[in-house]
């Protein structure tokens, strides 16, 4: 074996295992995140006999058992022999996303046994495979008399399933949903691909050099991991409930922590089992070392690269998403609320001496405790403080006195409502504080408040955000049977939609060309698709139409005026929009 041939063995063979894997965590994936669409589930199905084909060509690696390989090879027909029938059922399953399915019943039930009956002829009989042989280096079957019937067989499921999506991308109803159609009907033939035996067919010619094939399996494996990728994705969308953006950070995320660094850990491996061969080092010694390293710089890389794949993935949201991800890191939960007061009663207790002391929380006209230190205190003895003295106390020294406590009222940002109490057994301390305590003290219960209000208000957004939750999940919905189909929409209508205003902003925005104008939902909408039948059918004039009488209705009565009170939304929608006037000429006309 030449030094070429060699080294493309071995990347075949990286390669081999790395498409396995791929094809493994991408069926994991959507069996997590998908499991609920019909598309993801037979997909699933599917992808399942790519990673069983795979998995018998990784345990052929370095096999030299003629009856153990000629075992492996039959077993490999398990997944060949379903493909067809999981291919019907696939594409009957995308076709059923846009239209009504008219593939009859008997038809996938006749599919799955040929599938079952192929596969048991080809484990105990030689009809389909016989006599396990190598192959320049590749381990095959040899065809029986049911092989060639089964590959046209095979043949004609592929090329009915492609053409059932292309029919299904001809029907989509947007535009976002007829490019990830495109992507999926470009790489339908990936599972084809990946599973069925080519050589069975053709053979090698003798005159090319063996270095040759090695070449081409190496570019078929590259070509259908590309290929599943593309099918993942696209698959991904339909039926989902969430919204793009958070499928797609969701699905590069799970690609790069899963299949990118297993390519990656078996690539590291296979290097380091080649150095230590070329430097006569024993097994093992540097391979282990180079995948551990790659498996910690990849995580690391992942996490560094974050914001560049925000900045790739988001795109005009990016900056709106900062914002939430900012917003959710700083959120105050109970526990963190907790752990801050706590950290404030003890410095509290610390400055002024005192043995210990608690934090009491108003809510609902109710005093409860929240944290307490150093001592016990009860919830009945929380309770029965005179909340009302407490609220009309005169702060001149900020406390007052009660069962040998001080007692510090803790107010919002206003100073008018009580937020909760902070009490302290009676300290070492005398009234009145020195100016460097009394300072001090009052920077913490300021804190105090501030954590307080902000945990108020918190509470507030959530209470009114949880009742929006069901009908946010209903418009997410909707929005994904618009995508692929006009079924089962109805009583619901886009200008119902809360993202109304931002279609509306965006669609201005690009007023005379762009892909806010070009691919906004605001082309579903009826008065639109009316208004683009004066344009000849061009659902962009119409909606560009529809806009521009919607300004021309918020027209006054009479003459124009660019300084009357009543004409200013007028004109600066029709200058800024319409004629497209930058706001600087805008300002200065107005």
């Amino acid at each position: 074996m030449g030094n070429f041939t060699y080294i493309f063995i071995r990347i075949n063979d990286v390669l081999t295992a790395g498409v396995g894997a791929t094809a493994l965590a991408l069926l994991l994936y959507l069996l997590i995140y998908n499991r609920k669409s019909r598309v993801a589930r037979d997909f699933v199905r599917l992808l399942a006999c790519v990673v069983e084909v795979y998995l018998m060509d990784i345990l052929l690696i370095g096999s030299q058992d003629h009856d153990l390989i000629s075992k492996i090879l039959r077993l490999q027909w398990i997944g060949i022999a379903f493909t067809p029938a999981l291919y019907l059922e696939f594409a009957r399953s995308i076709r059923l996303s846009v239209r009504e399915n008219h593939v009859p019943v008997w038809l996938r039930f006749a599919s799955l046994a040929i599938g079952g009956a192929v596969a048991f002829m080809a484990l105990y009989t030689d009809l389909v495979v016989y006599d396990a042989g190598l192959v320049r280096e590749v381990h095959q079957l040899s065809p029986g008399p049911f092989f060639y019937p089964f590959a046209l067989l095979f043949a004609v499921a592929a090329l009915w399933g492609l053409l059932q999506t292309l029919d299904a991308r001809r029907r989509c109803y947007t535009t976002a949903a007829r490019r990830r159609m495109t992507y999926l009907s470009l790489s339908f033939v990936a599972p084809a691909m990946g599973v069925f035996p080519y050589l069975l067919v053709s053979g090698w010619p003798a005159g090319l050099p063996n270095y040759f094939l090695w070449i081409l399996l190496i570019v078929g494996n590259i070509a259908v991991a590309v290929m599943l990728l593309l099918m993942a994705y696209s698959v991904a969308f339909i039926g989902a409930l969430t919204p793009d953006r958070v499928i797609k950070h969701r699905l590069v995320r799970f690609l790069l922590r899963g299949p990118v660094t297993a390519i990656l850990t078996l690539i590291a491996f296979w290097s380091g089992l080649t150095i230590e061969r070329v430097l006569g080092l024993s097994q093992y010694t540097l391979s282990l070392v180079a995948v551990a390293v790659t498996l910690i710089l990849s995580q690391l890389a992942v996490e560094l690269a974050k914001p560049l794949l925000d900045l790739a993935l988001y795109r005009e949201s990016r900056e709106e998403v900062a914002q939430i991800q900012e917003l959710s890191q700083r959120l105050l939960t109970n526990a963190d609320l907790r752990q801050f007061l706590e950290n404030i009663l003890a410095a509290t207790c610390e400055i002024l001496r005192s043995q210990g002391g608690f934090v009491a929380v108003l809510e609902d006209g109710q005093l409860y405790r929240e944290i307490w230190c150093g001592l016990h205190i009860s919830r009945q003895e929380i309770a029965e403080l005179p909340l009302p003295e407490v609220a009309k106390a005169q702060r001149a020294d900020g406390f007052i006195i009660w069962n040998s406590y001080w007692i510090a009222p803790i107010y919002d940002k206003s100073g008018e409502n009580l937020l909760g109490l902070l009490g302290l057994q009676k300290p070492a301390t005398q009234l009145p504080l020195p100016p460097e305590q009394d300072t001090l003290l009052e920077q913490l219960i300021l804190r105090a408040s501030a954590a307080l209000d902000d945990r108020r208000l918190q509470q507030v957004v959530f209470k009114a955000f949880s009742p929006l939750l069901s009908e946010l999940e209903d418009i997410q919905r909707r929005r994904g049977l618009l995508r692929y189909s006009n079924a089962d929409v109805a009583g619901f209508s886009l200008a119902e939609s809360e993202e109304l205003p931002q279609w509306v902003h965006d669609a201005l925005a690009h007023y005379w060309g762009g892909p806010r104008l070009t691919q906004n939902p605001l082309l579903d909408l009826q008065v639109v698709q009316q208004a683009a039948a004066e344009y000849d059918g061009n659902l962009v004039k119409g909606l560009r139409a529809v806009l521009a009488e919607a300004i021309e209705r918020l027209r006054p009565d009479g003459e124009r005026k660019l300084t009357a009170p009543e004409w200013l939304l007028y004109n600066i929608l029709e200058m800024k929009f319409l004629k497209g006037q930058k706001v600087r000429e805008v300002a200065m006309r107005l």
